[in-house]
């Protein structure tokens, strides 16, 4: 018998493939092989949230979408299904309905580790939104470091809280080599050595500004490498902030910022790198350095909260205030050919480890414990 399962999810473009501007992060992290992998063990019922939708971003939306919830939602509750809510935030629901036979996706409780990263009336709405997880069944969290904030900072017993890590998605893989017009179209050098970043560019956590400095460094001393900015920042005003930095440090010209990538142009973005830097100070797991990996791009990462869990032995790690240890890892994998070799053999084998399967298996074991 196939388990029936409602989940509860956030724009379709979760689920269905073409949304070219939003594919750096977990946004993409429930596409089809999901449901490829667990169709022949679970029947799904697919819920999406955010009725109010609108171009912009507004905080009266936001909130207004949530407290739509617990009434569109009330009947499908009361039924005779496992409930899959994929987010933390909106576990807020289950402040309102009940929490049976539920499971929270918890990706990271980051307003609650680092509560300067939002504004104080967001924290207070997630406060209360992270409150309604207690009420849930299980939890399914994507890192032992994330289960064990969970334990920390919302006093949730561990036994209710399963680690699945996040799959990688098969079409990060190496190619034979992005094409001339890939490197024509955003103005890149073929002869140049890119240092890539990936990610929010406008977060304080991202860390941004010390792979910035560490850059300048390697700069000076070697002209033939340029540094690649991919992914976005949540306001424009805060992308001319990130472009005001990289004139103040000297490097307009030498950096090169690039928004709105598709997964396509991702891939090609990891192979024409020469190494990543993943300087973030806190991620609850952190896709983009195994993508790399994934790749055959080495990395040099930072050495705290998840990161090194899930990078193993992979990486190059890096106190990610250090601005000279990001030089040294740098220069370390720029002229030492043996040592390059050796961690991009490493990534690789790291990156075979998060799959689909393995996802999809631990995440059927949480269904089949509310279910049975």
């Amino acid at each position: 018998m196939r388990i029936p399962v409602t989940l509860f999810i956030g724009e379709k473009t979760f689920v269905e493939k073409g949304d070219k501007k939003m594919k750096t992060g977990y946004k993409r992290h429930y596409e089809s092989d999901f449901f490829k992998y667990l169709d022949s063990r679970v029947k799904f019922n697919i819920q999406h949230l955010y009725p109010l939708k609108g171009d912009k971003y507004s905080v009266f939306r936001h909130l207004a979408n949530h407290f739509i919830h617990p009434f569109k939602f009330r009947k499908e509750f009361k039924k005779n299904v496992v409930k899959h809510i994929m987010f933390g935030e909106e576990a807020f629901m289950l402040n309102f309905l009940s929490g049976d036979k539920t499971v929270v996706s918890c990706l990271d409780v980051i307003p609650l580790a680092m509560p300067k990263e939002t504004s104080w009336k967001f924290r207070l709405f997630l406060r209360w939104a992270y409150r309604g997880m207690k009420k849930a069944d299980y939890i399914l969290a994507n890192s032992k470091y994330t289960r064990d904030d969970i334990v920390k900072y919302l006093k949730i017993d561990k036994e209710k809280i399963f680690v699945a890590y996040p799959a990688i998605q098969e079409q990060f893989k190496v190619l034979e080599s992005p094409p001339e017009l890939f490197y024509n179209s955003h103005g890149l050098l073929a002869d140049k050595k890119y240092l890539l970043y990936v990610g929010a560019l406008d977060a304080h956590r991202k860390n941004l500004t010390t792979a910035l400095k560490a850059f300048k460094k390697v700069y000076f001393d070697n002209h033939d490498v340029h540094f690649l900015l991919v992914g976005y920042a949540s306001l424009r005003s805060n992308l001319r902030t990130v472009k005001k930095e990289i004139d103040k440090l000297g490097l307009a010209g030498k950096v090169h910022i690039i928004t709105n990538v598709p997964d396509e142009e991702l891939v090609a973005f990891y192979n024409l790198a020469k190494i990543l830097i993943f300087p973030s100070l806190y991620e609850g797991f952190g896709l983009p350095p195994l993508e790399a990996m994934a790749c055959g791009t080495p990395v040099i990462a930072s050495n705290v909260t998840s990161i090194p869990e899930a990078l193993g032995d992979a990486a190059i790690f890096v106190d990610p205030l250090d601005i000279d240890g990001f030089v040294n890892g740098i220069n370390r994998l720029l002229f030492d050919e043996e040592l390059y070799d050796k961690m991009v053999a490493r990534g690789m084998r790291q990156a075979e480890k998060y799959t689909w399967k393995r996802y999809c298996d631990d995440t059927y074991k949480v269904y089949e414990a509310i279910w049975k």
